[in-house]
Protein backbone atom coordinates (compact mmCIF):
# COMPACT_ATOMS: atom_id res chain seq x y z
CA UNK A 1 0.00 0.00 0.00
CA UNK A 2 1.18 3.16 -0.80
CA UNK A 3 2.47 5.69 1.56
CA UNK A 4 -0.07 8.85 0.30
CA UNK A 5 -3.58 6.11 0.60
CA UNK A 6 -1.75 4.56 4.21
CA UNK A 7 -2.24 8.59 5.13
CA UNK A 8 -5.55 9.12 3.97
CA UNK A 9 -6.80 6.09 5.80
CA UNK A 10 -5.35 7.93 8.93
CA UNK A 11 -6.81 11.07 8.29
CA UNK A 12 -9.93 9.22 7.52
CA UNK A 13 -9.95 7.16 10.75
CA UNK A 14 -9.00 10.40 12.50
CA UNK A 15 -12.03 12.66 11.00
CA UNK A 16 -14.62 9.40 12.26
CA UNK A 17 -12.98 9.60 15.94
CA UNK A 18 -13.30 13.45 16.06
CA UNK A 19 -17.30 13.27 14.85
CA UNK A 20 -17.74 10.95 17.14
CA UNK A 21 -16.24 13.06 19.74
CA UNK A 22 -18.26 15.97 18.91
CA UNK A 23 -21.55 13.61 18.96
CA UNK A 24 -20.67 12.47 22.51
CA UNK A 25 -19.80 16.55 23.55
CA UNK A 26 -23.35 17.45 22.09
CA UNK A 27 -24.65 14.43 24.12
CA UNK A 28 -23.44 16.14 26.94
CA UNK A 29 -24.34 19.89 26.02
CA UNK A 30 -20.31 20.89 25.60
CA UNK A 31 -18.56 22.49 22.90
CA UNK A 32 -15.48 20.21 22.98
CA UNK A 33 -14.82 16.56 23.66
CA UNK A 34 -12.60 16.33 27.15
CA UNK A 35 -11.47 13.33 28.59
CA UNK A 36 -14.31 10.88 30.68
CA UNK A 37 -16.91 12.28 28.61
CA UNK A 38 -17.92 8.75 27.04
CA UNK A 39 -18.16 7.34 30.34
CA UNK A 40 -20.10 10.17 31.88
CA UNK A 41 -22.47 9.84 28.55
CA UNK A 42 -22.77 6.13 29.24
CA UNK A 43 -23.84 6.82 32.73
CA UNK A 44 -26.11 9.13 32.07
CA UNK A 45 -27.74 7.50 29.48
CA UNK A 46 -27.93 4.37 31.25
CA UNK A 47 -29.79 6.14 34.47
CA UNK A 48 -32.21 7.78 31.85
CA UNK A 49 -33.33 4.80 30.38
CA UNK A 50 -33.49 2.73 33.87
CA UNK A 51 -35.80 5.98 34.90
CA UNK A 52 -37.95 5.52 31.84
CA UNK A 53 -37.94 1.99 32.62
CA UNK A 54 -39.28 2.55 35.91
CA UNK A 55 -41.56 5.55 35.53
CA UNK A 56 -39.35 7.10 37.77
CA UNK A 57 -37.98 11.42 37.82
CA UNK A 58 -34.56 10.53 39.23
CA UNK A 59 -32.39 7.62 39.63
CA UNK A 60 -31.03 6.48 42.61
CA UNK A 61 -28.96 3.24 43.13
CA UNK A 62 -30.33 -0.36 43.08
CA UNK A 63 -33.36 1.56 41.04
CA UNK A 64 -32.38 -1.17 37.44
CA UNK A 65 -32.19 -3.88 40.27
CA UNK A 66 -35.26 -3.32 42.08
CA UNK A 67 -36.96 -2.95 39.03
CA UNK A 68 -36.32 -6.07 36.71
CA UNK A 69 -36.35 -8.29 40.24
CA UNK A 70 -40.25 -7.27 40.53
CA UNK A 71 -40.85 -7.95 37.32
CA UNK A 72 -39.51 -11.11 37.21
CA UNK A 73 -41.28 -11.69 40.36
CA UNK A 74 -44.46 -10.75 38.15
CA UNK A 75 -44.00 -13.06 35.61
CA UNK A 76 -43.30 -15.87 38.10
CA UNK A 77 -46.68 -15.22 39.80
CA UNK A 78 -48.39 -15.53 36.67
CA UNK A 79 -46.88 -18.46 35.36
CA UNK A 80 -47.82 -19.97 38.83
CA UNK A 81 -51.63 -18.48 39.02
CA UNK A 82 -50.93 -16.52 41.93
CA UNK A 83 -51.27 -13.02 42.87
CA UNK A 84 -48.17 -12.26 44.87
CA UNK A 85 -44.51 -14.37 44.36
CA UNK A 86 -43.04 -16.54 47.37
CA UNK A 87 -40.16 -17.89 47.07
CA UNK A 88 -39.78 -21.59 45.66
CA UNK A 89 -42.87 -20.88 43.77
CA UNK A 90 -41.29 -21.75 40.23
CA UNK A 91 -39.53 -24.62 41.57
CA UNK A 92 -42.80 -25.74 43.27
CA UNK A 93 -45.03 -25.09 39.83
CA UNK A 94 -42.14 -26.92 37.47
CA UNK A 95 -42.70 -29.81 39.93
CA UNK A 96 -46.41 -30.33 39.25
CA UNK A 97 -46.36 -29.29 35.85
CA UNK A 98 -43.70 -31.86 34.95
CA UNK A 99 -45.53 -34.86 37.22
CA UNK A 100 -48.99 -33.91 35.89
CA UNK A 101 -47.53 -34.68 32.36
CA UNK A 102 -45.54 -37.76 33.23
CA UNK A 103 -48.81 -39.20 35.24
CA UNK A 104 -50.53 -37.95 31.83
CA UNK A 105 -47.90 -40.17 29.67
CA UNK A 106 -48.06 -43.25 31.83
CA UNK A 107 -52.00 -43.22 33.02
CA UNK A 108 -50.65 -43.16 36.32
CA UNK A 109 -52.15 -41.24 39.28
CA UNK A 110 -48.94 -40.54 41.06
CA UNK A 111 -45.29 -40.18 39.99
CA UNK A 112 -42.83 -42.52 41.46
CA UNK A 113 -39.57 -42.38 40.42
CA UNK A 114 -38.98 -44.69 37.01
CA UNK A 115 -42.32 -44.50 35.91
CA UNK A 116 -41.28 -42.95 32.63
CA UNK A 117 -38.45 -45.63 31.80
CA UNK A 118 -41.39 -48.27 32.99
CA UNK A 119 -43.76 -46.86 30.34
CA UNK A 120 -41.23 -46.47 27.52
CA UNK A 121 -40.69 -49.80 28.06
CA UNK A 122 -43.95 -51.25 27.90
CA UNK A 123 -44.55 -49.57 25.16
CA UNK A 124 -41.77 -50.49 23.18
CA UNK A 125 -42.32 -54.24 24.52
CA UNK A 126 -45.72 -53.66 23.00
CA UNK A 127 -44.46 -52.42 19.26
CA UNK A 128 -42.08 -55.48 19.13
CA UNK A 129 -44.95 -57.85 19.25
CA UNK A 130 -46.96 -56.25 17.02
CA UNK A 131 -44.14 -55.94 14.91
CA UNK A 132 -42.39 -59.33 15.19
CA UNK A 133 -45.36 -61.31 16.67
CA UNK A 134 -45.79 -62.67 20.34
CA UNK A 135 -43.71 -65.73 20.00
CA UNK A 136 -41.06 -63.44 18.80
CA UNK A 137 -40.80 -61.50 20.87
CA UNK A 138 -40.58 -63.67 23.86
CA UNK A 139 -37.38 -65.06 22.00
CA UNK A 140 -36.52 -61.90 20.74
CA UNK A 141 -32.64 -62.30 19.70
CA UNK A 142 -30.50 -58.95 18.94
CA UNK A 143 -31.18 -58.68 15.17
CA UNK A 144 -34.66 -59.60 14.72
CA UNK A 145 -35.99 -56.31 14.57
CA UNK A 146 -33.97 -55.98 10.88
CA UNK A 147 -34.37 -59.18 9.55
CA UNK A 148 -38.09 -58.85 9.76
CA UNK A 149 -37.81 -55.17 8.58
CA UNK A 150 -35.59 -56.73 5.49
CA UNK A 151 -38.19 -59.43 4.77
CA UNK A 152 -41.21 -57.30 5.45
CA UNK A 153 -39.21 -55.33 2.68
CA UNK A 154 -38.32 -57.98 -0.12
CA UNK A 155 -41.40 -60.37 0.64
CA UNK A 156 -38.51 -63.05 0.95
CA UNK A 157 -38.52 -64.90 4.43
CA UNK A 158 -34.93 -65.90 3.74
CA UNK A 159 -32.23 -62.95 3.04
CA UNK A 160 -29.64 -63.37 0.52
CA UNK A 161 -26.78 -60.52 -0.16
CA UNK A 162 -27.89 -58.41 -2.92
CA UNK A 163 -32.16 -59.32 -1.76
CA UNK A 164 -32.24 -55.17 -0.88
CA UNK A 165 -30.61 -53.93 -4.06
CA UNK A 166 -32.55 -56.01 -6.23
CA UNK A 167 -35.89 -55.13 -4.65
CA UNK A 168 -35.08 -51.35 -4.94
CA UNK A 169 -34.49 -51.66 -8.47
CA UNK A 170 -37.09 -53.65 -9.02
CA UNK A 171 -39.69 -50.98 -7.34
CA UNK A 172 -37.78 -47.81 -9.15
CA UNK A 173 -37.02 -49.69 -12.93
CA UNK A 174 -39.95 -52.74 -12.63
CA UNK A 175 -39.59 -56.51 -14.08
CA UNK A 176 -37.34 -56.37 -16.63
CA UNK A 177 -36.70 -59.49 -18.92
CA UNK A 178 -33.43 -60.67 -19.87
CA UNK A 179 -31.96 -60.73 -23.29
CA UNK A 180 -33.59 -57.48 -24.34
CA UNK A 181 -36.13 -59.22 -26.14
CA UNK A 182 -39.89 -58.39 -26.31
Amino acid sequence: MSHTRTHNIHITQYGTRLKKKDEIANFRGKEEYELGDFTLALDKLSKDLTCELTGKDDYEFGDLSTELDSRVKSAVSTFCGKDAYEVGDLSSEVDRRVKERVAEFTGSDEYEFGDITKEINNRRKEWMTSFLGEENAKNYVFGDLTKTAISNFTGKEDYEFGDVTKKLLGNVFGKRKRGGGN
